[in-house]
């Protein structure tokens, strides 16, 4: 089997981080559920900041927004993003590790999960981290021979 291009699947890093209000079920208004409103509130402005290539200020946003919902697995694959774009790839993979544990094996996350390993692979392939990097791009296959 040929390896993967990772160039090829870049669009997976950009996740939009509006997908980060997932914090509460889609039956409770956010109205009725201040601590969603906040997080959608929070990521509305991370959102502004990563546009303009802020990403000091956009990773600041996101990390409140993970104070009110710490195990949601898209505002932990944002942070990274910040951190990768930010190029502090150590904690990208790091965070983008957190953010594969907690999305779990649950189907819905399946593209998250590809698009924390590409950025692994990539960050990986930055530090010069060939191991890492190899290991990241066989997770991507695996994934991908599954989908």
């Amino acid at each position: 089997m040929n390896p993967i291009n990772t160039n090829r699947l870049k669009w997976l890093l950009i996740i939009p981080l509006a997908l980060a209000i997932e914090i509460s079920p889609a039956t409770t208004p956010p109205e009725k559920n201040p601590s969603r409103s906040a997080v959608e509130f929070l990521v509305t402005e991370a959102k502004i900041y990563y546009e303009t290539q802020q990403y000091e200020q956009s990773a600041a946003l996101l990390e409140r927004a993970l104070r009110i919902a710490p195990r949601n697995p898209i505002l932990w694959y944002n942070l990274a993003l910040m951190h990768f774009k930010q190029l502090d790839w150590k904690e990208a993979t790091d965070i983008a590790r957190k953010s594969i544990l907690l999305a779990g094996s649950d189907k819905k996350y399946k593209r998250l999960q590809l698009g924390n390993w590409v950025l692994i692979t990539q960050a990986c392939e930055k530090l010069d981290d060939k191991q890492c990097a190899r290991d990241a791009r066989n997770q991507t296959q695996k994934l991908l021979r599954n989908w």
